[in-house]
């Protein structure tokens, strides 16, 4: 199904249970909807769960390069859940999805109930000006290498399974050097920018234990400073870890949504 508006068209599934709490997954750079295949299954005979494709991937449009990509896809999500008359919903985002998601439980926290990051960061407080420096350094790789290069380099630093490596290579190749350049510019816009204030909605922090140090210790610390979170490591899991590993992260999913009952 299609959501359009006067921006762009988003391409949307809906499964599970109608009258049931819903829970929205927003996927990762180069992804779509098919990252959430397994949590679909797991989770749509108690739930309703969307997954969709944000603007640049899968069977959805562009949008102007002058919008911010991460307020602008938080605004599709509550306008989506407009359409469906849903009230409010769990918003879930992985990697890039997890920005998406707390721009939109910032923006509307009346129709964010709580939060899921996989692999995420914290937009708050934000990271210094100088963050941007970083900007060539990602773009430059990426322009001179080749489709394939770039693809297997870029897989093989988010997953430790084939079948995970095989789906991100392919994402590679259909986003493109251009759009994936465009995306990542945009998340580290987003760190600089940040949000003014913690996010107050119930959260869950969540990553694989072959993530790379840095986003480790980010999320530890987002963790700390979160009084209303909880913290779980999916065992043989990298960046990915809805795939590597989706009997355990299913489970980490399962025991955080209960708490919430």
């Amino acid at each position: 199904m299609y959501y359009k508006n006067n921006i762009g068209s988003i391409y949307y599934e809906v499964h599970g249970q109608e009258n049931a709490t819903t829970i929205v997954f927003s996927h990762g750079v180069t992804m779509d909807h098919r990252t959430f295949k397994e949590q679909v299954n797991a989770l749509k005979d108690e739930y309703r769960v969307i997954v969709w494709d944000m603007p640049y991937h899968g069977k959805s449009s562009e949008i102007h390069k002058n919008l911010q990509f991460s307020t602008t896809a938080a605004d599709f999500i509550i306008e989506l859940l407009d359409s469906l008359d849903i009230p409010n919903a769990i918003l879930s985002g992985l990697s890039l999805g997890s920005f998406v998601t707390q721009q939109a439980a910032y923006k509307y926290p009346d129709r964010v109930v709580a939060t899921i990051h996989l692999s995420g960061g914290s937009l708050y407080p934000k990271c210094p000006k100088w963050l941007k420096v970083l900007n060539p350094v990602f773009s430059l790789p990426i322009s001179i290498l080749s489709h394939q290069s770039l693809a297997k380099h870029f897989a093989k630093h988010k997953a430790i399974t084939p079948h995970t490596i095989a789906y991100l290579e392919e994402g590679v190749h259909k986003t493109g050097k251009k759009a994936l350049m465009h995306l990542i510019n945009e998340m580290i816009n987003d760190m600089v920018i940040g949000l003014p204030e913690p996010l107050e909605q119930p959260m869950l922090i969540t990553y694989g234990d072959h993530e790379l140090s840095p986003i480790k210790k980010m999320n530890k610390k987002w963790h700390h400073n979160s009084l209303n979170s909880q913290l779980s490591v999916v065992e043989n899991a990298h960046h990915i870890l809805n795939q590597d590993n989706p009997e355990e992260c299913n489970k980490v999913l399962l025991y955080f949504l209960k708490s919430l009952a």
